[in-house]
């Protein structure tokens, strides 16, 4: 499975106004497959680091977030997803303090559309 990072940054403008949101962080780097997808009852695992206005990493405490309950379960503090829908598609995303990435879309998926290779 191919992983990708995707980048957030608070704020589209120049350097010097982007949020600090303490300990100088700027953005959030989400890893993530390309295209995630998971079957009712398996797992993933989603990884974040924070970075300062250089881009580099910086130690912060990530807490993950979805608005989906009802289609994925979620660990906060620990990013593990676990589908409890066989379709759909869950919306996660990593917040320290008010800054919040990206969202990554995770595409829930039975077990027979997987067998016959459907999107």
């Amino acid at each position: 499975m191919k992983w990708s990072a995707l980048v957030v940054i608070a704020a589209a403008a120049a350097c010097g106004s982007l949020p600090d949101q303490g300990g100088g962080i700027v953005a959030l780097e989400v890893l993530a497959p390309d295209s995630p997808s998971l079957i009712v009852g398996h797992s993933l695992t989603l990884h974040a680091r924070a970075l300062d206005l250089h881009g580099d990493s910086v130690a912060a405490e990530i807490y993950w977030r979805t608005p989906d309950t009802a289609l994925v379960s979620l660990d906060s503090v620990r990013g593990v997803i676990i589908a409890r829908s066989k379709v759909g598609t869950a919306r996660i995303q990593a917040r320290v303090g008010t800054l919040l990435s990206n969202i990554v879309l995770i595409t829930l998926r039975d077990v027979a559309s997987t067998l016959r290779g459907s999107p």
